[in-house]
């Protein structure tokens, strides 16, 4: 049994390789960047009016000062700013040469004459200059980035409609039990319903790459064998679900070994989620999670997608935060790193949701994030401080 940040330095060793592929703007939400973007110009690109009201030259107030003309955003200004003058501005509006601040329009009263008066004691520029934010050919997205919504409007105001993002690795999902229907069938005896397959489809999805169900296989060494020679032929890395501890039907990684792959490794001083495996052939790779639904999904968030982040070039990025914990918690085993479903409380606290075991589904319904608790510790009291994991 190793640790769970040498478990993933092991299985990082060997990743697929994603290449890349380029995509319209609007299809890489969630991808990861696989090129530079620059600063195609300055930003802003010109002296810019941070306010609506009048702009002029602050040795000219209070004034009166005579308007020569209204300037919209995307409009260019006609006159310059002179003695006495002034220019009505709207906010994100060129500011015309000659003027070095922006009155609001709050402060100002106009005349019958139609001059205007500045009315306040003193103002400030409420101007951002030209290339106050980026300057032409810096550096505004590294290779790397996982693309947000925000990313993509930086992207677009650099005049790009098209970029190159990691490739969208094949994920295929095979569950093993005998025990397991499909989720539309009716469950008979001691049948349950096939729960994984669903929920890491999503949790591929939100990664940024492609699921492929393949189905559920029984708990025969032959049939999990013939299944997997099957799924690893059109996919980039398969999950297999089920068969991971050490039970005499937990089959996974006795036939991974059958079928010449090498196991990293099969266990992971982790609550849940201790039987989970990495194993690679070639081009080929593989993670044995557990049948538990709890297990499989901390499995993929703690290892699974960082292993896919590490696959498509990601820069590394800390989804921990500090939280204090509202509630004392207690534990009765402290053998391994436990990783504690949470909820947010007010005054940025949280709490343990119910939480019965790693069979327990629907403690994820109400969780925002894992608590990490170390090994060795038991109790955690109300007002302690605990690293969370957002999901």
């Amino acid at each position: 049994m190793i640790q769970l940040e040498k478990a993933l330095a092991r299985a990082g060793i060997y990743p697929v390789r994603t290449g890349s592929e380029t995509l319209p703007l609007e299809d890489t939400p969630g991808r990861v960047l696989a090129e530079d973007i620059f600063a195609d110009r300055d930003i802003p690109p010109f002296p810019r009016s941070t306010m609506d009201g009048y702009a002029c030259r602050r040795k000219d107030l209070p004034g009166p000062l005579v308007v020569l003309e209204t300037i919209e955003a995307g409009k260019l200004p006609v006159h310059d700013i002179g003695r006495g003058r002034c220019s009505k501005i709207m906010t994100g509006a060129m500011v015309p040469s000659g003027a070095d601040c922006v009155i609001m329009k709050e402060d100002v009263e106009t005349g019958t004459d139609g001059r205007i008066l500045f009315t306040a004691v003193e103002t400030e520029a409420h101007i951002d200059s030209r290339g106050q934010d980026l300057k032409k050919g810096e550096l505004l997205l590294p290779q790397g980035c996982c693309l947000t919504p925000g990313h993509l409007g930086i992207i677009a105001s650099a005049g790009k409609t098209r970029i190159k993002v990691a490739r969208a690795l094949k994920v295929g999902i095979l569950a093993t039990g005998s025990e397991l229907i499909e989720a539309g069938q009716h469950p008979e005896g001691a049948q349950i319903r096939n729960s994984n397959s669903y929920q890491l489809a999503a949790q591929i999805r939100r990664a940024g790459h492609l699921p492929y169900a393949m189905g559920i296989v029984e708990d025969r060494f032959e049939s999990i064998a013939e299944r997997i020679t099957m799924a690893l032929e059109g996919t980039d890395l398969l999950l297999l679900t089920g068969g991971a501890s050490v039970g005499e039907l937990d089959l996974v990684p006795g036939v991974l070994k059958e079928l010449g792959f090498r196991l990293e490794f099969d266990r992971v001083a982790m609550q849940p989620g201790k039987p989970v495996s990495f194993a690679h052939r070639e081009n080929k790779r593989c993670f044995g999670l557990s049948g538990n639904p709890v297990s499989s999904f901390v499995q993929f968030e703690l290892l699974v997608r960082p292993y896919l982040e590490i696959c498509a070039g990601m820069l590394p990025v800390n989804k921990r935060i500090l939280v204090t914990l509202e509630k004392e918690y207690r534990r009765k085993q402290a053998d391994r790193q436990f990783f504690l479903p949470v909820t947010f409380t007010g005054g940025g606290a949280c709490e343990a949701v119910e939480y019965h075991g790693s069979g327990h589904l629907h403690a994820l319904e109400k969780a925002t994030g894992f608590a990490e608790i170390p090994a060795g510790q038991k109790i955690v009291n109300k007002g302690d401080k605990v690293h969370v994991r957002l999901i």
